[in-house]
């Protein structure tokens, strides 16, 4: 179980290395609708809040074995960066399909990129079996220390917006969600919390609604493809705590990625655009509730981008 307590903790360990993110107001979406500029943090990621918390509560001869993990991309760069930080080794298993952009992002740490498999999945499989060879394992949702990281954000955005009932956030294996979800509902039962899928990746709404739509590994969203593996600890927290989960199509992420770039200013990636995509055709109440949308990533290719503007 992750509590608020562990939330308030990670923030204290994290404070010496990772400022406050922004959060910026979004007029063009609707009256009292705010961004949460994840993809203003180190990596450009909300990712590295988890990986820097798991790595920096690891004991010496944890860290000493060596990081192991597995990622379609933003993971990786904040585990390599985390292991920097922290003296340790990281070895990080990535499908041949991940972005160069997040590629380069882990050997700019010093971490070994090693490409496996076609997809976050079989990737995985591959880092977990080497893991049990010798090597310390940081998954990129399925870890206490990881949601309590990912929570730290919930805490902020209460800190910044203490008039907050709503929070909109992207969802993959669901470690971030979850972290916000304890936070916030901690703070207050009664701020909703909603989580967001691309269509093309929808194993939190298939559990959530007990549905069985297909994954889809071409995207726009590769930072949010992969299933949940089996007893994850975000299932039951996100099935607890979250009022609802919706989906957004490839369409939809290319024009919100477009109106952050064009109304914002910000570069950001499809499956950090998931939840702006929501507001952005009408899929949120619009009932001037005081709404945060976390803005998870901002790592995505030239090429990517451009055929988006295109």
């Amino acid at each position: 179980m992750v509590t608020l307590g562990d939330i308030i903790c990670a923030g204290h360990r994290l404070a010496p290395y990772l400022p406050p993110t922004p959060l910026e107001d979004a007029p063009a979406l609707g009256d009292n609708i705010w961004l949460k500029l994840e993809n203003a943090n180190r990596t450009h990621s909300f990712k590295i809040r988890g990986a820097l918390n798991a790595i920096l509560s690891l004991s010496e001869q944890a860290r000493d074995r060596g990081i192991i993990a597995a990622s379609s991309g933003n993971h990786a760069g904040a585990v390599a960066y985390a292991a920097h930080l922290s003296g340790a080794s990281a070895q990080i298993l990535m499908p041949r399909t991940t972005p160069k952009k997040k590629v380069d992002n882990v050997k700019r740490y010093g971490a070994d990129a090693v490409l496996f498999g076609d997809t976050y999945d079989e990737a995985e499989a591959e880092a977990l079996r080497r893991a049990r060879e010798g090597g310390t394992w940081i998954s990129p949702y399925n870890d206490a220390r990881v949601i309590a990281g990912a929570g730290t954000i919930g805490v902020e955005i209460a800190r910044q917006l203490p008039d907050i009932g709503r929070v909109i956030a992207p969802v993959s294996g669901g470690g971030l969600i979850a972290g916000v979800a304890i936070a916030v509902k901690e703070l207050n039962p009664a701020i909703e919390v909603i989580g967001v899928n691309a269509r093309s990746a929808p194993a939190m709404y298939n559990a959530f609604h007990g549905a069985s739509l297909p994954q889809v590994w071409d995207t726009l969203a590769d930072a949010l493809s992969g299933d949940i593996e089996a007893g994850s600890l975000t299932l039951p927290i996100c099935q607890r705590a979250l009022d609802d989960m919706l989906l957004v199509s490839e369409a939809q992420i290319a024009a919100a990625m477009r109106f952050l770039l064009e109304k914002q200013g910000w570069v950001v990636e499809g499956g950090g655009a998931v939840a702006v995509a929501a507001a952005l055709h009408d899929a949120l109440p619009r009932d001037g509730k005081a709404t945060a949308l976390v803005v998870s990533g901002g790592n995505v290719d030239l090429s990517v981008l451009r055929r988006v503007l295109s």
